[in-house]
């Protein structure tokens, strides 16, 4: 039975610019308690990087997000992701 690595599986979508993006300013996120956080912006996207390591990023502000902030802090630019009118979601899955 041939043995898969889940890295290699999960890293299907690479974007070499967004590597050489630097990460948003700490007073750029705003802890919230609601949904409204940065994994239910229609701005939030993640890809991998090089070395299969997820990059999460925030178009709007063109920077990187830290890793963990996309589950309890929003930005001001944080907009509604129309995608849940169809049941879909494809980040939070």
């Amino acid at each position: 039975m041939p043995k898969i690595r889940c890295q290699e599986s999960l890293c299907k979508e690479t974007n070499p610019e967004k590597e050489s993006w630097e990460y948003l300013a700490e007073d750029t996120l705003k802890r919230s308690r609601s949904t409204c956080i940065c994994m239910t912006c229609i701005h939030f996207k993640y890809s991998c990087n090089k070395h299969c390591h997820t990059l999460l990023a925030c178009n709007a502000h063109q920077r990187l997000i830290p890793q963990g902030s996309h589950l309890t802090c929003r930005c001001s630019l944080w907009n509604r992701n129309n995608s849940d009118q169809y049941d879909l979601c494809t980040e939070a899955s």
